[in-house]
């Protein structure tokens, strides 16, 4: 019997450290093939959330907010807004290079939406290449814009660049509360869907990447800052990482993690 109980004892050990791996890896901190799986890596946004809040922000300051929110990745999502004769768009765009402002050279467009008449259609760009919506209803958000333009030049809102600061430490607070669980959960199930419903479309998005996002993740990928992320977010399976080890915990695509303070 003693042979079989330590066979016994070798497999639990063995299932146990399978079983740990996820959090020995969120403590150790990620590879850069796992960072660079991540949605906000890669730059994936949930974007039926994006709409949702395009339909219920009453500022641009509420939209920044909320988008910021609902994104996983390191960058800050700043947002511009533009009218051409009866049209108007806005997008968003993330920050890649920290500067705070949007450089089109330097920073990857995740989303659009466009308003004619009483239509506004939504489209994603490179990874979020994928996903085109159209929906009717009010436009809010563009009338509370126009009213309360500052920029000169062809686009009458663009995120200011002194809010940068102010949307990072805000994003840095709720990312530390429940409710980034509960997103990050949201999220999750949107890849799921968006999976069913987009198919080989959804996989083929995941592989468009955008010469200024490709940039950034070789520079992170040299430099090493991949190791220094400050997001919790979902590999490509979907399943819950954690990128940097903090206490507290969270809920994602693969369930509960429960995070430990990295000593030292």
């Amino acid at each position: 019997m003693a042979p079989r109980v330590r066979k016994l004892s070798t497999a639990l050990f063995a299932g146990g450290m399978v079983a740990g791996s996820p959090l020995i890896a969120a403590c150790g901190g990620p590879s850069y093939d796992s960072w660079a799986a991540t949605d906000g890596a890669a730059g994936r946004i949930n974007l039926d959330d994006v709409q949702q809040a395009f339909k219920e922000s009453k500022s641009a300051t509420d939209f920044e907010s909320r988008v910021n929110e609902i994104y996983e990745g390191d960058g800050i999502i700043l947002i511009r807004a533009q009218q051409d004769g009866n049209q108007l768009t806005l997008e968003g765009w993330e920050d890649l290079n920290g500067s705070n402002e949007i450089e089109d050279a330097r920073d990857d467009r995740l989303f659009s939406i466009v308003k004619n008449n009483d239509q506004h259609e939504m489209r994603g760009y490179h990874a979020n290449s994928y996903y085109h919506s159209s929906f009717g209803g009010g436009s809010f958000l563009f009338g509370y814009m126009l009213a309360t333009a500052f920029m000169p030049g062809p686009y009458f809102y663009s995120t200011p660049i002194n809010r940068g600061p102010a949307i990072r430490q805000s994003r840095s607070t709720y990312r530390q509360s429940t409710r980034y669980g509960s997103q990050v959960a949201r999220n999750s199930r949107y890849t799921t869907r968006q999976q069913g419903f987009a198919g080989s479309r959804y996989q083929d998005s995941s592989r468009n990447l955008s010469s200024n996002r490709q940039s950034y993740q070789q520079t992170q990928r040299s430099s090493g800052a991949f190791r220094s992320s400050s997001s919790i977010s979902r590999s490509s399976s979907g399943s819950a990482f954690g990128t940097r080890a903090r206490s507290g915990s969270f809920s994602g695509g693969g369930g509960h993690m429960n995070l430990r303070k990295r000593q030292g």
